[in-house]
C-alpha cells in the first residue's frame, strides 16, 4: 500500500504544527526554504526528525556528492574508533600503574579513571596471570 502526499495542500503554519506527522510534513515542505539556523523550528532538534532531515539531504545529492559524503562519514567513524582505542589504552596503562603501586582501593582507582570496577578487576586478573 502506498500513500500519496501533496505537499502543496499542507497549509499548517509553524505555530499549528503539533503531531509528529505534522512535523514531518512541515519539514518536507519547508526544509529547502530555511537557510539560517536561527530560522529552524525547535522540533527539528528531535532525534528522529534529524535522521529524516539527513536522509532528505542525502536524497538531494548527486551520486558524486553522496560518495563524498559517505567517504567523510567513513573517515570520521574510523577516526573516532582510533581515538577510542587510544583512550582505552591510556586507561589500561593508568589503571595498571595504580594497581602496581597498591596504594589505592579498586573503587578509588575506578572512580579516578572513570572506569568500572569490572574493568579494574579484568586488568588485575591479567596482571596476576602475567606473574604466573
Amino acid at each position: 500500500m502506498f500513500i500519496s502526499l501533496e505537499l502543496a495542500k499542507f497549509k499548517k503554519k509553524l505555530k499549528d504544527v503539533q503531531t509528529d506527522l505534522d512535523k514531518l510534513i512541515y519539514t518536507m515542505k519547508n526544509l529547502h526554504k530555511i537557510k539560517k539556523p536561527v530560522q529552524y523550528p525547535q522540533f527539528w532538534d528531535e532525534e528522529w526528525l534529524n535522521v529524516a532531515i539527513q536522509e532528505l539531504d542525502k536524497k538531494a545529492m548527486t551520486p558524486e556528492q553522496r560518495l563524498g559524503y559517505e567517504m567523510v562519514i567513513s573517515a570520521n567513524a574510523l577516526a573516532i574508533k582510533n581515538e577510542n582505542k587510544k583512550i582505552e589504552a591510556i586507561k589500561i596503562e593508568t589503571v595498571t600503574k595504580a594497581l602496581k603501586r597498591g596504594k589505592l582501593s579498586i573503587e578509588e582507582i575506578a572512580e579516578d579513571n572513570n572506569v568500572t570496577i569490572d574493568f579494574i578487576l579484568d586488568i588485575q586478573n591479567q596482571l596476576s596471570k602475567a606473574k604466573s
